[in-house]
C-alpha cells in the first residue's frame, strides 16, 4: 500500500513539473474553450494536441470532518466525467473544428481565404489527433488543483491531461505491473 502511494505521489510531482516546461523553439500554442469554459483544449499551430483541462465543482453539504474531502472527490469525478463526455460527444462534431478554427483566427492578423482553409485543416488534424489518442488521454488524467471557497461553501477541482502526462501514466502502469 505504501509503495503504491509513493509511486502515485512521485508521478503527480513529476507530471506537474513536466507541464511547467515551455517550448522556446516550438510552434505557438492555442487554447480553445468548450462547455462554458470548463473544458480547455490546448494545441500547437502544427495541429498537435498538447493538453486538455477540465474543471468540476461540488458543494460541501455537511459539517462532518470528511465532508470537504467527499466534495473534492465528487468534484474530481465530475471533471473526469466531463472529459469523457467531451471526448465522446464534442470531439466528433463540426462545432469542435469550428471552435478551433475561430480560436486560431483570433490569434492571427491575416484574414484571408487561404489562412481560413489552413486553420480548418489544422483543426481537423487536432480532432483526429485527439480521437486517436482518446484512451491514452483518459488514462493520463490527474488533479492539477483543488480550491475551497468559504463564501459559497463549494470546492473546485481542475484535472488535466496532456501528451507529457500520457507518457508518465504509461510509466506508472508499467512500474506497478499493470
Amino acid at each position: 500500500m505504501f509503495r503504491k502511494l509513493a509511486v502515485v505521489s512521485t508521478v503527480v510531482l513529476l507530471s506537474a513539473c513536466s507541464t511547467l516546461t515551455s517550448k522556446v523553439d516550438g510552434p505557438e500554442s492555442v487554447t480553445a474553450e468548450f462547455m462554458g469554459g470548463d473544458i480547455k483544449v490546448t494545441f500547437n499551430k502544427d495541429g498537435q494536441f498538447e493538453s486538455l483541462q477540465s474543471a468540476g465543482t461540488a458543494r460541501v453539504t455537511s459539517t462532518l470532518p470528511s465532508a470537504t474531502e467527499d466534495a473534492f472527490v465528487i468534484a474530481t469525478l465530475r471533471a473526469k466525467q466531463q472529459i469523457a463526455e467531451f471526448m465522446k460527444e464534442e470531439v466528433e462534431g463540426d462545432r469542435f473544428t469550428n471552435t478551433l478554427t475561430d480560436n486560431m483566427q483570433k490569434g492571427s492578423d491575416i484574414n484571408g481565404q487561404v489562412v481560413n482553409e489552413v486553420n480548418t485543416n489544422i483543426a481537423k488534424q487536432v480532432q483526429e489527433n485527439i480521437k486517436s489518442k482518446s484512451k491514452a488521454i483518459l488514462q493520463g488524467v490527474y488533479v492539477e488543483s483543488k480550491k475551497f471557497d468559504n463564501s459559497t461553501n463549494t470546492v473546485r477541482v481542475t484535472v488535466k491531461t496532456g501528451t507529457n502526462d500520457i507518457a508518465v501514466a504509461k510509466q506508472v502502469r508499467s512500474m506497478m505491473g499493470n
